[in-house]
């Protein structure tokens, strides 16, 4: 009989079992179940749980930054790059591009005899604003899983991955446009909470932004039209901050006229020709004539006559591109510079009597801007992008410069450079123009995910969100000289990473947040 079969013993508790294991051995003072770990295993333990998701999407992004680095080592470079070249060696520096960007040139030269520094940097930054972005969406209850996706996908498209280690002004023109867009996330997220007016995190955002907008106007000539634009629509979007926005804006937009105007003539700058500037408006003179040559006064054409013959002005008059006039009529630039203040009274001239032809000419040339689809070829008013490799005629500008060197494609991995190479090329298809080269979808989708989650979350000052992409886009179209992919950059990448908002729009608010916490009166 078991002693289970005896009266009562099922009713007697039974003595704990007691499980007999070896001593744990020790190695140095670690487990040795700890030893059969990876190392980096340890290291993520020691990263706050929150934090692990951010550094993985840069690291993640990094990877494919430098993946995009390695095949086209030093970098992308176009005939741009090679002026940024010749002003930091040989000179004159000329403010007609970034005095700011040159500098950067001038520094990754001197530093390492090379661009590559310049290049892998712009790729840190990249990386760095994207993770960034998972930590302010997550703040204002985007899943921070959804962002990664975004973020990544951003990383592995061929024209964004190409475009950041490009020798240009225009990626860090981008990358401090981009940047807005998480900032005032988290700016979002902290105002309407108790105490925000005087909250220091609140303050040392709004510093944060007018630096990035300051980026935007010191890397871009025109860069103060879209951050004057922007900065209405958050003054507008966000009471109870108004004097801080306003006053960040306006000390980036001083800023930056008091260096062109006063400190860069100081230590020797020249100032650009006012062609580039007033190119855009001979090209408004050039479509009007073409269009209404009747309205033109014996002094206009007699004036005309001085820069250019009155069938070349017809002649070139394309309002997709202004480069046709200012850059097709030989000694164009030259005469134009010399009456440059009569012609541009001509052009206020002809836009008090013609304001159709001018506001049409200003809205096509813009439409790199504001039209999913490109234009006619003809015109050429197709998406206009860098090819990979430098043109040979730029060769003989840098022929006998010292740093020639510094330009010269040199990849890291020949496997890499093909691969990087085929899928730019596979990006290029014209049907992908649309999605992949072009703003405008990416815009507007931008304008109707932003609504949604406003809307969702009865909080319009979440519409400020879209604010540097409305700047950006009206400033194209008040100033563009053609198609050029390069000037709508930041908008695409804007546009991908908000799509999580979309789908996050109904979503629980992150816990102590609530919806009048966000509302512009809360």
């Amino acid at each position: 009989m078991s002693i289970h079969d005896t009266p009562g013993a099922a009713g007697r508790a039974q003595p704990p079992r007691v499980r007999v294991t070896e001593p744990t051995q020790e190695v140095a003072g670690a487990p040795l179940a700890a030893r059969g770990r990876p190392f980096w295993a340890g290291v993520v333990r020691r990263v706050p749980p929150r934090r692990r998701l951010p550094l993985a999407v840069y690291a993640a992004c990094q990877v494919i930054f430098l993946f995009w680095w390695a095949a086209f080592y030093p970098g992308l470079v176009s005939y741009d790059s090679v002026t940024y070249l010749l002003h930091v060696t040989t000179g004159p520096w000329v403010n007609n591009h970034s005095v700011l960007y040159d500098s950067l040139v001038w520094l990754s030269l001197h530093a390492t005899g090379g661009l590559a520094l310049l290049t892998l940097a712009q790729t840190v930054a990249m990386s760095a604003a994207l993770a960034y972005t998972v930590v302010a969406f997550r703040r204002l209850g985007v899943p921070g899983r959804w962002t990664a996706v975004a973020a990544v996908v951003v990383a592995a498209l061929p024209p964004i991955g190409t475009f950041i280690v490009f020798v240009w002004k225009d990626v860090a023109f981008s990358i401090c446009a981009y940047l807005v867009v998480p900032t005032l996330a988290h700016l979002l997220s902290l105002r309407g909470r108790a105490g925000w007016r005087t909250d220091r995190r609140v303050n040392r955002l709004i510093v944060a932004l007018g630096l990035e907008l300051l980026g935007v106007c010191l890397f871009r000539q025109d860069g103060f039209l879209a951050v004057t634009l922007a900065a209405v629509a958050l003054v507008v979007l966000l009471p109870g901050m108004r004097a801080r926005l306003a006053a960040a804006a306006a000390a980036a937009v001083c800023i930056t006229f008091v260096l062109n105007f006063s400190v860069y003539p100081a230590v020797g700058v020249q100032r650009a020709d006012t062609s580039l500037a007033l190119g855009p408006a001979y090209a408004d003179i050039a479509v009007a004539y073409g269009q209404r040559p009747r309205s033109f006064t014996t002094a206009d054409r007699a004036l005309m006559a001085r820069v250019a013959p009155l069938a070349a002005w017809k002649a070139t008059a394309n309002c997709y591109d202004s480069d046709w006039t200012t850059s097709q009529i030989p000694d164009f630039d030259t005469n134009a510079t010399r009456v440059s203040g009569q012609l541009f009274s001509l052009w206020l001239r002809v836009l008090g009597r013609s304001p159709d032809l001018v506001l049409g000419a200003r809205i096509c040339r813009g439409s790199i801007a504001w039209s999913v689809f490109q234009g006619p070829s003809r015109l050429e008013a197709q998406t206009k992008i860098a090819g990979l490799p430098l043109p040979k005629g730029n060769w003989q500008r840098i022929e006998h410069n010292p740093y020639r060197h510094a330009v010269l494609s040199r990849p890291l991995a020949v496997t890499a450079n093909k691969a990087g190479t085929f899928l730019w090329g596979v990006s290029r298809t014209r049907q992908f123009d649309w999605l992949l080269w072009r703003a405008p979808f990416w815009c507007y989708l931008c304008y109707l995910m932003v609504f949604a989650f406003a809307r969702a979350r009865r909080n319009w000052a979440l519409l400020s969100l879209a604010s540097i992409v409305a700047g950006q886009q009206l400033a194209v179209l008040a100033d563009n000289p053609s198609q050029l992919f390069r000037y709508m950059v930041s908008p695409i990448v804007i546009g991908i990473m908000l799509v999580p908002l979309f789908f996050a729009r109904r979503r629980t608010l992150p816990a102590g947040a609530t919806p009048q916490a966000l509302t512009p009166g809360g």
